[in-house]
């Protein structure tokens, strides 16, 4: 190990010296910040051969492919003018599948393929639609490693609610005339209330999770069996168990679970017997959910979470020897393994932290050597990012709140212009510790940006999401906004008289009743894609939600409670509003739709409250479009530096 400790120190130090070269002086600017990256998600060929990625094309991200022996040799396998290439995976050495969004922000995800040849021919596998107010997509389930000619797909044309299973060929055409696919073979039909499909290593569809109102229920079937049996069942609300994945024999399973417990835990279980065994691993202050696996191995290497940070914790002797040298040349930084050949000899490395977008290294397991590959975003100087610092703090009734602040680099961090920068969801999601481009862009400009996981997060246990449950938008939700900017009022970091609120989706939300609730609390506000009128958000919502509308009543609200409804809407409370706000929002937006904008803006006009306004006929839920995204920033430089 001691001879891998100095091969890593050798390339880092060779990394830093290549990256500086490619530094701009000065202060970055919006597209500097929100261009698209370098490259992004790079992935190794099951035989390591080959390298794919996503990179700028025709400005918009395309899958190109290197030589791993000879990285100078680069082949772009797709040109898409329009659209940026979405997820992707190599089906075998020889063809990559995957996704496109053609409908400007509808989210329907088009399925694709294309060759690894000189002249390289894509595939169009599935087309997607919008339909019903939602989209009717294939998308996959299992890649089928042993089988590189199939891959397992949910698609929900025959019910739009409910998805069947298919299994389909990666290299056979979509027919536009029949809107098929012939390749298609139906493997388990939906009995109308099944919402995810568990299938095992061999690609034997083994088990289901369905939802009826609250009750859910686990279905369960053995390799020969015809027929799902129903060996659970739970109120959804309740503790739960949630299915991961098969053991690698195919008979026992990896699961999820807060049985006993109020944060959620790794378990073996035995779905033959519904017997939960010994616990892997978890947590007294956060969930743990996430494994890491070895399929070369056959088995489970490790746990992964987010505590203050990102924390690993392995099973195997192996893989926790080499993570602790890479921690001890990467000091301070996220390092993991972001892909792997079949037989596990090569590796990329993602090497990332709070002030650092990330860096690729690609290690050679038998000639012990890393190889530094370069900057994801070369053109931020990693020196000039402010770092995100965790705090904690109690709430006005008593609960522990959690978050992270980032502080303008070169301020002493004292009585300086706050945003406050809720997050989206709101339930089951939470901020964490790592690079964020918003977060960096705004402390750039000098402002410090606050990050708080208030009630209704997800990752911190059961009692705390559900803390959120039930009315609680624009009340006890907000006051944990509201608590939070105080604490850094009355602790000095923030100049009571600019605070601005700033936040997308929920955090659209949360900005528009900051600013109708707390209304003397901010100078400004920016609504992204934000609901205002939360009964609305019931009568608009995306078929394909349909089927969890009485969860969202226990989460959200009843929307037949109109009193309700009104106490939590700030569009029936914009008379409240002193701050100019800032209204963004994509036209084709379908979780949260235009007329929560139209509405907002029609109130603030009725009552002369200053606006502005920044709609976009292309997009959907957020800005896609690298052109459209940076003019966003750029005109929310100039919002904050005009109103804070």
């Amino acid at each position: 190990m001691r001879k891998i400790n100095h091969v890593l120190m050798l390339c880092a130090i060779l990394l830093v010296s290549f990256n500086s070269l490619a530094f701009n002086k000065g202060l970055p600017s919006a597209t500097d910040f929100f261009s698209l990256p370098d490259y992004t998600a790079v992935t190794l060929s099951p035989s390591g051969k080959y390298m794919a990625m996503l990179m700028p094309v025709h400005d918009r991200l395309n899958i190109v492919i290197l030589e791993t022996e000879n990285r100078e040799k680069m082949s772009v396998l797709t040109g898409f003018r329009k659209y940026n290439v979405g997820n992707y995976f190599w089906a075998s050495d020889d063809r990559i599948v995957f996704t496109v969004d053609q409908t400007n922000g509808q989210e329907a995800l088009s399925l694709y393929s294309v060759t690894r040849a000189k002249k390289p021919k894509i595939i169009e596998l599935v087309k997607a639609s919008f339909s019903k107010r939602s989209a009717v997509m294939a998308t996959v389930v299992h890649t089928l490693p042993k089988d590189p000619d199939h891959i397992i797909v949910q698609y929900n044309k025959r019910y739009v609610k409910h998805a069947d299973l298919y299994k389909m060929r990666v290299d056979r055409k979509w027919n536009h005339r029949q809107e098929k696919n012939a390749s298609m073979e139906l493997i388990a039909k939906n009995p109308g209330d099944v919402q995810d499909w568990l299938v095992d290593h061999d690609g034997d569809v083994r088990g289901a999770v369905a939802i009826k109102g609250l009750k859910g229920k686990f279905l369960y079937k053995e390799k020969d069996d015809e027929n799902f049996k129903v060996i659970r069942e739970f109120n959804i609300l309740d503790e739960r168990m949630t299915p991961i994945m098969f053991d690698y024999d195919n008979k026992k399973m990896f699961v999820s679970s807060n049985k006993g417990r109020d944060k959620a835990a790794i378990y073996r279980y035995d779905p033959i017997t519904d017997v939960m065994g010994e616990m892997l691993y978890g947590h007294d202050k956060v969930d743990v959910t996430n494994l890491m696996t070895s399929r070369k191995q056959q088995k489970i290497i490790g746990v992964s979470y987010s505590d203050d940070f990102p924390e690993q914790f392995y099973f195997d002797a192996k893989e926790k020897r080499f993570s602790q040298q890479l921690t001890k040349i990467f000091k301070g930084k996220i390092v993991r393994t972001s892909s792997m050949n079949d037989d596990e000899t090569l590796r990329v490395i993602t090497v990332s932290s709070d002030t650092d977008p990330g860096t690729y290294y690609l290690w050679d397991e038998i000639k012990k050597k890393i190889i530094p590959f370069g900057n994801r975003v070369s053109k931020i100087d990693k020196k000039e990012l402010s770092p995100m610092k965790p705090f904690e703090f109690t709430s006005r009734d008593g609960l522990t709140l959690r978050g992270y602040i980032t502080i303008p680099k070169n301020t002493d961090g004292k009585k300086i212009p706050l945003i406050i920068n809720p997050h989206g969801g709101p339930f089951g999601v939470r901020d964490g510790w790592g690079y964020n481009p918003d977060t960096q862009f705004l402390a750039s400009r000098g402002y410090a940006v606050v990050q708080v996981n208030f009630r209704g997060s997800g990752g911190y246990g059961r009692k705390f999401e559900q803390a959120g449950y039930g009315g609680k938008w624009g009340h006890e939700m907000q006051n944990d906004i509201t608590d939070t900017v105080k604490h850094f009022i009355e602790t000095g970091v923030a100049d009571a008289s600019r605070v601005c609120i700033y936040g997308g989706s929920y955090g659209g939300y949360a900005t528009m009743a900051g600013l109708t609730f707390t209304p003397d609390l901010y100078k400004c506000g920016v609504n992204v894609v934000g609901v205002t009128d939360v009964g609305l958000l019931f009568t608009s919502m995306p078929t394909t939600w349909e089927p969890l509308k009485d969860v969202l009543k226990i989460q959200i609200g009843d929307p037949e409670d109109e009193e309700l409804m009104k106490s939590m809407s700030p569009i029936d409370h914009v008379q409240n509003i002193k701050a100019p706000v800032f209204i963004i929002h994509g036209r084709r937006d379908v979780r949260v739709v235009m007329e929560h904008a139209n509405l907002l803006k029609e109130r603030l006009e009725a009552l002369e409250k200053p606006y502005e306004w920044l709609v976009k006929n292309n997009e959907g839920h957020g800005f896609r479009k690298v052109e459209n995204r940076i003019e966003m920033y750029e005109k929310l430089e100039k919002f904050l530096a005009k109103n804070l």
